[in-house]
């Protein structure tokens, strides 16, 4: 590749290639406004993860590379963002501050184009929503080494929201602040899921460390900017975002940690083929009252994901169940359980039906 010639000729193909890529994107655009007008119009949401996990995949089924697919879905989550930008200009609330994890599902999921809000408590994006100071809401709801988000299954309780989509975020844990020096630092800053997250790491290497509880990991990472004292645990971003240095990076005690995050909304997204439902129910408490509630899903060969307990907080040691199994409310093979569920439950709520996301390994 010495010939410059050649060199000239190549560079002068991408410039064409260029404006070609530029032309048709902004062709896709007008079109996709177009196609917005029509769905404000009818009152359809602007917002559909069915159309854009149909879109991912015609695009994994016609990408022959060199690119992988991650990088064209990230490309076209990009394209979509821009385009729901301008058809409407959707506003998304996360738990904050800027840096949190959430603020990087909003971005994972949502593009870099989209307006988001931040929030400092759970209860508060779910409060935006239903007012409807925002169209949806961005919540953790577990974490794959530390279990369930109890104030996001309070809430998925006592409101009328649905869960309408969800994403697996990867995370990575970071000792932040400005002395490298650890025998200097005094006090910790953290969440309590990410303190857990990396309890081993601080036993061992900060055991005298005073640790103060945050809202947020982008919080803790804030606080210690601010106060220029101490370290915080949270995310390569938030110390990016906070001016803060990396101490110490990767100090989760388990790889491979990722968190699943709950789009919340005021609709149910449309069947896919590959969804999940989520419920709550509770029951009277007697003999086998839960075993017969959940035999038809082994009896019609349907796989129930999770299923956890949580206090009713409306009686003593009376339990909320909350149960996740593959299929879409829609589904009349899946409608005519939740029918049966229905009749023999105290209380009974479907949390959503939405298209599953993917496990992170």
């Amino acid at each position: 590749m010495n010939n410059p010639e050649e060199l000239s000729n190549l560079r002068k193909q991408i410039d064409s290639l260029d404006l070609e890529i530029v032309t048709k994107i902004q062709e896709r655009a007008k079109i996709a406004s177009i196609i917005g007008e029509i769905k404000k119009a009818k009152g359809e949401p602007i917002y559909r993860p069915d159309r854009e996990k149909e879109v991912y995949e015609k695009i994994k089924k016609l990408n022959k590379g060199p690119l992988p697919d991650t990088a064209l879905t990230s490309i076209y989550r990009e394209l979509m963002s821009a385009t729901i930008a301008i058809e409407k200009g959707l506003n998304i609330a996360y738990l904050g501050p800027e840096g949190s994890f959430s603020h990087q599902a909003v971005r994972a999921r949502f593009g870099m184009s989209i307006q988001s809000l931040q929030f400092p408590s759970i209860p508060e994006v779910f409060k935006s929503v239903e007012t409807g100071k925002c169209d949806y809401g961005v919540v953790p709801i577990e974490n794959s080494s530390e279990g369930l988000v109890n104030s996001t299954l309070d809430m998925l309780v006592n409101s009328e929201l649905q869960i309408y989509s969800e994403i697996y975020i990867k995370i990575s844990l970071y000792l932040l602040g400005f002395d490298s020096d650890l025998s200097k630092i005094t006090k910790l800053y953290g969440i309590k899921i990410a303190n857990s997250q990396c309890k081993n790491w601080v036993a061992a290497n900060l055991p005298n460390c005073e640790i103060i509880e945050t809202s947020s990991t982008a919080k803790a990472a804030q606080i210690v900017a601010e106060k220029k004292e101490g370290a915080a645990i949270a995310s390569k971003i938030a110390g990016d975002i906070y001016g803060l240095n990396t101490i110490r990076e990767n100090i989760e005690d388990l790889p491979n940690n990722s968190t699943r995050f709950l789009i919340i909304g005021r609709s149910q997204c449309l069947p896919t083929g590959k969804d999940k439902t989520s419920m709550v129910f509770s029951l009277s408490d007697k003999p086998g009252s839960l075993f017969l509630t959940l035999k038809p899903f082994y009896e019609k060969n349907i796989n129930l994901s999770k299923i956890e307990s949580r206090p009713t907080r409306r009686n003593s040691w009376q339990y909320n169940f909350f149960v996740d199994f593959n299929g879409h409310e829609k589904d009349p093979e899946i409608n005519e359980i939740i029918s049966e569920i229905r009749d023999r439950a105290t209380f009974f709520r479907i949390l959503g039906s939405y298209p599953a996301g993917e496990p992170l390994s």
